[in-house]
């Protein structure tokens, strides 16, 4: 593991929200072989988009997003339409909404997604996601 990562959890049983974890390499970025890592997890909630209204409250769905005043940009970041990534938050496909969710960390960063994440050595980091990492 060099440079980070993004992966994406899908509990099997239904019990547990789709879950995403990113890595992010501590240092200098132009070390090849960082010592630590830092590791943001966050759940990749479903949105609705009712009457114009992006939400992330299955409740109030009349109440929009924390974000959602800023789609025009986060698209554009993104590189897609307003539309599709609309889509992506609102989506069944897991994927599709954490690429919709990793948008939203890369825009206003990470840290408003998951306030405590942790920091882990290259050893933790290879101990922890070598399953994913190494198939």
């Amino acid at each position: 593991m060099l440079y980070g990562g993004y992966f994406v959890y899908s509990d099997k049983t239904g019990v547990y929200g789709v879950e995403a974890a990113v890595l992010e390499p501590i240092g200098d970025p132009d070390t090849p072989h960082p010592k630590q890592f830092r590791v943001y997890r966050f759940i990749c909630d479903r949105c609705t988009f009712i009457n114009g209204i992006l939400s992330d409250n299955k409740f109030h769905p009349d109440k929009p997003a924390w974000f959602a005043k800023d789609l025009p940009s986060l698209a554009e970041q993104a590189g897609e339409s307003i539309e599709l990534f609309i889509s992506r938050f609102t989506s069944e496909n897991v994927v599709q909404r954490a690429m919709a969710w990793r948008a939203v960390g890369e825009y206003w960063g990470f840290d408003e997604l998951d306030s405590y994440p942790i920091t882990l050595t290259r050893k933790e980091v290879y101990n922890r996601y070598r399953r994913e990492c190494y198939k």
